[in-house]
């Protein structure tokens, strides 16, 4: 048996000891540091453009609209979508149209063909049967996504992420809307979109945050958009400078649509935007520093 000295034995274990507390002085903070884990789903099949786990820091100083829920990174309006911009702070963008039966899902087209497999027609013809089982094709070509429902999209998120909803169907009925949403609380997590002037400034006397959507050349006077209750609007990216800067005057937020390269959205912001709707709001965020 090998013996060691008192002296040496005491030595080695305040070295160990001071090992540690240095460890720990170093690791403090690395927990919070760590980047949540990604999506437990199949939105984990995601390109290598698309999402880094952690949310941007600075996204209040300049918003980045997960358009379709990141309509090139995920499934476009899927349930796995959503999952992975729910863990960021990008606001959540959907379409919603109407099933059969009333149900408000979320699909920006007026039939299920183009993005969706297993069903196909206009909304009010499918069952929430039929919706259930489809499936939402990958624009990568990756794994198909799950159809969800908005009221499954408020069950989850909301009051904890920024909802965006555009009533794309007309025969959504603006004040249930509205008053599904103030039912809930959540008036100040949900700013709902509409291209109709007359619905959006229902929706703003209803209490809502309202986004107006002006089509690629419209210039609608600021003061009578702000002057009905609207608080935000969202022209095409090719807004002049000079009207985006009069929206600006009149005290709106303008989140112009759909932004998904660096240059428009570095333009945009230069020139006053608060944000844009982009179809790939993580890389966006990479190329502007966010």
């Amino acid at each position: 048996m090998t013996h060691t000295k008192p002296g040496a034995s005491y030595a080695g274990a305040m070295f160990k000891m001071g090992a540690l507390l240095l460890g720990v002085v170093l690791c403090t903070g690395c927990a919070a540091a760590a980047p949540p884990a990604g999506p437990s789903s199949a939105a984990a099949t995601a390109a290598s453009s698309g999402p880094a786990a952690s949310s941007p820091a600075s996204a209040a100083a300049f918003t980045l609209v997960a358009h379709r829920g990141g309509a090139l990174v995920y499934p476009e309006s899927s349930a796995e979508a959503f999952e992975a911009v729910g863990k960021t702070a990008f606001p959540i963008e959907t379409d919603l149209r109407q099933l059969r039966d009333g149900t408000l899902v979320p699909l920006h087209d007026d039939v299920a063909g183009r993005t969706m497999s297993g069903v196909s027609g206009r909304p009010g013809g499918i069952t929430v049967e039929q919706w259930a089982a489809a499936r939402i094709r990958h624009p990568l070509g990756g794994a198909e996504g799950s159809p969800t429902t908005w009221e499954a999209m408020l069950d989850l998120y909301g009051g904890r992420n920024v909802l965006v909803p555009e009533l794309k169907d007309t025969a959504i009925d603006p004040a249930a809307f509205a008053d599904s949403i103030l039912k809930r609380g959540i008036q100040d997590k949900v700013v709902v979109q509409t291209f109709s002037f007359p619905a959006a400034r229902a929706l703003a006397r209803s209490g809502l945050q309202v986004l107006y959507l002006l089509r690629d050349g419209e210039e609608p006077d600021p003061a009578s958009i702000s002057s009905s209750g609207i608080s935000h609007v969202g022209p095409h990216q090719d807004i002049s400078s000079g009207y985006l800067r009069s929206l600006k005057d009149a005290g709106l937020t303008v989140w112009p649509y759909t932004v998904n390269d660096e240059t428009t959205a570095a333009r945009l912001r230069a020139e006053g935007a608060d944000g844009v709707f982009t179809d790939t709001p993580w890389e966006l965020a990479k190329q502007l520093g966010l």
